[in-house]
């Protein structure tokens, strides 16, 4: 049995992953006290539990999908009841494996950062694992996480850097659409259609860069013929900063995260 404790959306978007790719929704037991919340994630068949008491009675992998400022008061509801063989799975940013640890001891706890195009079946998670894991739980636990994300086992002191660059790149790539289409708007566009083209040609190019097996500039290079419109769209940017407002942009929210690890 796989269990939730917190229902938001991205407890909700690995669940019907999960479902999507033949995971009995009966295998699936949840916890969340708003229920209004379980009654609109709208999934027939899994289990609802009565506390978060019991999603660790019922589950071996088990899923903190909760907001990091009632960790401690769950893990330490919860402290007297993880079994042996309960894998605990920590979704939040500032939490180290070490911290759990140290609320309900020497249990099995991994650590994810799943993003949010997971709603699509399109997200990236970086995961690692504490030592008292086995081969065939990791599997089990990549098999799942597969389900709706790309899938990346990394150490745990460079969670924080795929934190900033995925758990937080969405927003940036959001601001970046949002931005394409206002301008989109300014030449005349409609709106509706100003979004799609932005959309489009993000989702296009991302899949170019994923397939051709070619360098981003390289792919850059391409677009921009000698004297042409691309090329002096490109020195703007570079005039404006562009580059360096991404890079500086995930370095502080790199070093955020090690504020928030820092205070817990």
């Amino acid at each position: 049995m796989i269990g939730f404790i917190g229902c938001g959306n991205m407890a909700n978007a690995m669940i019907n992953g999960m479902i999507k790719n033949n995971i009995n929704p009966n295998e699936i037991c949840v916890f969340d006290p708003n229920k209004e919340k379980l009654d609109a994630m709208g999934l027939k068949g899994i289990v609802i539990c009565e506390n978060n008491i019991d999603v660790f009675k019922n589950s071996k992998y088990v899923f903190l999908a909760i907001k990091p400022n009632v960790y401690n008061d769950v893990l330490n509801e919860v402290k007297n009841y993880i079994k042996d063989d309960n894998v605990l799975i920590s979704m939040a940013a500032g939490y180290k494996i070490d911290s759990i640890k140290q609320i309900i001891g020497e249990r099995k706890v991994a650590r994810i950062m799943p993003n949010t195009p997971a709603l699509v079946q399109e997200g990236l998670t970086a995961l690692c694992f504490d030592n008292l894991i086995n081969e065939n739980e990791k599997m089990e636990i990549k098999k799942l996480l597969s389900s709706f994300s790309y899938v990346i086992e990394t150490k745990e002191n460079y969670i924080n850097a795929y934190s900033a660059v995925s758990g937080s790149g969405p927003a940036y790539v959001f601001m970046f659409i949002e931005a394409m289409a206002d301008a989109a708007v300014l030449l005349g566009i409609p709106r509706d259609d100003a979004y799609k083209v932005a959309q489009q040609t993000l989702l296009g190019s991302a899949k170019l860069s994923m397939t051709s097996g070619k360098h981003p500039g390289e792919l850059k290079d391409m677009v921009c013929s000698p004297g042409g419109t691309t090329i002096e769209g490109v020195r703007t940017l570079e005039e404006k900063c562009f580059r360096s407002a991404i890079i500086e942009c995930i370095i502080n929210t790199y070093k955020k995260n090690l504020d928030i690890n820092n205070i817990r």
